[in-house]
């Protein structure tokens, strides 16, 4: 299936659906946009604070273990935050939950309050990127106990049995089953290994508790500390895209930090945006971008771009030759030269952060655009440490008061205003592979 401003031709893999390479024109082997993936790192949610915080972990059909809620972003209208609620009531929740999933696109839990069985995602935590996939790890909150599901049309209270949140055996064909565990117990698997010696891979897969990967260990590791700590969470929160006008690119959200998601519709509504879809696979991330936030915390300016006036961008070229991490990392390195070690003792270091992720669907439904906002603050007293690659010439430096989009003259009072948000405004969230962290 062909996409019309790029030079390839694109297959699906039909037993993973997901999307493999092919040899453009001049026969040269390339990488697609990237394809979305979503997992969730579920904590339960409890009245008590002096229980130990316990996570949502998933029983997969062997020969898998046990992991994380997750899986493909698999429609045209689905953004990631919505695949991950949909794959965590599939692959963790109770059946009884199912019918609830269509509703969530259209309705609101005042509207609709069994909604509040659904869990929510609330922080993006992760943002994991190889050649031709990127993965979103959110963090999410369920509630705690039993809830009474109406499995009938007849509301009388009769009609109501408790039930558990979570899958029970024998499950179906996504999982087998789902269980809430502490940090101690999720370490004591970390010990299990896949592979013994006295035992065939379909017995072990069977019979014992281990874990198909690192990511138990890493993201509820990473939420233990913060919660022990009685930190905030370590990630971005999640946001809805409110797309006041879709024609102007002057964002009106009252929070400006975070992750935000959402898509932007056809004005032609009779036109169904089919995209590149394969049993209903979702679109690709064909953008991948980086807006630049550059102050200068002694002059109390900022820098833009001559020809745009706006903060200074880039894009990925070739996915298969660049990731995310690595466009955000070069961009910093053209305009900011770390200081030499005689003088780094005295001078204050350079800030860096995260300020913004925002995951927009075109209007025609096949493509997406990813694009991050770090934000370099320089602090140093006798002079910028500018690049020596920078052009000077291509970038002016204006009072924060002075930058043309509303939502840069937000982003710049979070960033004058010094807020304190490091336990998540850090740039560790964007990452190269999937690898333990």
């Amino acid at each position: 299936l062909p996409i019309t401003h790029y030079p390839y031709h694109y297959r699906i893999c039909p037993p993973c659906k997901t999307h493999q390479t092919m040899a453009n024109n001049n026969n040269k082997e390339v990488v697609l946009p990237s394809v979305s993936f979503s997992l969730a790192a579920i904590v339960r949610r409890q009245e008590s604070q002096n229980q130990p915080q316990k996570y949502a972990i998933v029983h997969e059909r062997p020969p898998r273990g046990w992991w994380l809620p997750g899986g493909g972003v698999e429609h045209h209208d689905e953004t990631p935050v919505d695949a991950a609620i949909r794959e965590a009531v599939e692959e963790a929740g109770s059946p009884s939950l199912l019918p609830l999933l269509p509703l969530s696109q259209s309705s609101t839990k005042d509207e609709v309050p069994e909604l509040r069985l659904l869990p929510s995602m609330t922080h993006l935590i992760s943002l994991e990127q190889r050649s031709g996939r990127i993965r979103f790890i959110f963090r999410g909150e369920w509630i705690d106990d039993c809830v009474d599901i109406d499995n009938s049309d007849n509301q009388t209270a009769a009609s109501k049995e408790p039930t558990s949140i979570l899958k029970c055996p024998p499950g179906d064909d996504d999982s087998i089953e789902a269980k809430w565990i502490t940090w101690d117990e999720v370490q004591c698997l970390e010990e299990i290994k896949r592979i013994e010696k006295n035992k065939t891979l379909l017995l072990q897969s069977m019979n014992d508790f281990w874990l198909r990967g690192h990511e138990p260990i890493t993201f509820f590791g990473m939420l233990e500390c913060s919660w022990l700590e009685n930190g905030s969470v370590p990630g971005l929160p999640v946001h809805t895209m409110n797309f006041r006008n879709e024609h102007d690119n002057d964002h009106q959200e009252e929070e400006v930090t975070g992750a935000f998601f959402g898509r932007m519709h056809s004005d032609n509504k009779s036109k169904k945006a089919t995209g590149l879809t394969f049993n209903g696979r979702a679109v690709l991330l064909t953008h991948l971008k980086c807006r630049l936030l550059l102050y200068n915390k002694i002059q109390r300016t900022f820098a833009i771009d001559t020809a745009t006036k706006t903060f200074p961008s880039s894009l990925v070229k070739d996915q298969n030759e660049m990731t995310l991490k690595q466009l955000v990392d070069g961009m910093i390195a053209d305009v900011v030269a770390l200081p030499s070690e005689d003088n780094s003792k005295n001078e204050e270091r350079n800030q860096t952060g995260l300020l913004r992720v925002e995951h927009v669907i075109h209007a025609n439904g096949r493509e997406a655009t990813l694009t991050v906002f770090p934000f370099v603050c320089l602090c140093a007293t006798d002079g910028m440490y500018l690049g020596e690659s920078t052009n000077h010439e291509t970038m002016i430096w204006v009072a924060g008061e002075e930058l043309s989009e509303n939502l840069e003259r937000k982003l710049a009072g979070v960033v004058i205003a010094d807020q304190s948000r490091k336990q998540y405004l850090h740039l560790d969230i964007l990452r190269d592979d999937e690898g333990p962290k």
